[in-house]
């Protein structure tokens, strides 16, 4: 089975989810893209879950490297890691927004789709713990239960998240703005959260 092909595939499901979302996009809509025949794409893809899915997963690898390349980095120290991985997920938040609102789709239910929600949660709370566990060898925070924190901080920033788009995941209708809404609520909260933790470099 040729890659490239299926690369070509996610490529143009992905347009499509992104600006028209996941239930009005149809297979027969993305194989006029390609220019390719309906029964061709759907010998790289039985149905429209399964190219979801790679769909998912093409961004999370792609958002993945991104994030490595901002944690090894430590631009700003912990502080400036933190805002740079909120920045960065606000802006591919922003580029797939209608494909973030899969959560109201029923293919959400799906054990594949549930894994890889659930990969990304820990992979989270992975970087989380790689940036706290730096910061307190670098004598930058003090942390009295690491994990506790690590948790914690991920459960907090998370639910910001989902505080400022529940609406659209119950209605369906998109609201862009919201990205920056969450933006700006998750600085203020690792903010107010760090705060007394952080240890000063000033002499």
């Amino acid at each position: 089975m040729s890659e490239t092909r299926k690369e070509e595939i996610v490529e143009a499901a992905l347009k499509r989810f992104s600006h028209f979302g996941i239930q009005k996009t149809t297979m027969n809509e993305i194989a006029d893209d390609l220019r390719i025949t309906k029964a061709n794409l759907y010998y790289y893809y039985a149905d429209k879950s399964t190219l979801l899915g790679d769909c998912v997963k093409s961004v999370m690898d792609e958002m993945s490297t991104r994030e490595y390349e901002i944690i090894q980095a430590n631009e700003g120290g912990l502080l400036g890691t933190l805002f740079s991985l909120f920045e960065l997920h606000n802006n591919y938040s922003k580029d797939y927004y209608m494909l973030s609102l899969y959560e109201k789709v029923e293919i959400i239910r799906e054990l594949s789709m549930q894994c890889m929600v659930q990969e990304f949660d820990q992979r989270n709370i992975k970087n989380l713990r790689i940036l706290f566990e730096r910061a307190i060898e670098t004598k930058e925070l003090v942390l009295i239960d690491l994990e506790m924190a690590t948790y914690a901080f991920h459960e907090i920033i998370k639910g910001l998240s989902m505080f400022h788009r529940i609406s659209d995941i119950i209605t369906g209708i998109p609201n862009i703005d919201n990205t920056e809404k969450i933006l700006v609520s998750q600085k203020r909260a690792a903010r107010f959260i760090l705060e007394g933790k952080l240890i000063s470099k000033q002499s």
